[in-house]
């Protein structure tokens, strides 16, 4: 997937749950990270705070521009993709054993 605001755009792999990105992703973005919308969220090891920057997000030729955020702990380093802001905005369609999958807008 790409992530895009202004000019900069950087590539990544995004695991599918809540859109959550390394801080350091932002800090390529030119972001002030820490100057986004705080949040706390809770995770099955604990709480972690991220903070939230509209930026555009382009999956598999699919382009939103979405509410996302950078976790404030530079140590971690997992970019996950959320229900809110990006699965809500497509019609997915998985086929486990033949290994296909199909992606379009949700209109």
């Amino acid at each position: 997937m790409t992530l895009k605001s202004g000019r900069e755009v950087i590539d990544l792999l995004a695991y599918l749950d809540t859109c959550l990105f390394e801080r350091k992703h932002g800090e390529l973005l030119d972001l002030e990270v820490e100057a986004g919308d705080h949040r706390t969220f809770r995770t099955a090891t604990g709480r972690v705070e991220a903070f939230g920057h509209v930026v555009e997000l382009h999956v598999l030729g699919l382009k939103f521009e979405s509410l996302v955020y950078f976790f404030a702990d530079e140590r971690v380093n997992k970019n996950l993709l959320g229900r809110a802001g990006w699965l809500d905005r497509i019609r997915l369609g998985l086929v486990d054993h033949d290994g296909d999958r199909y992606l379009a807008p949700y209109d």
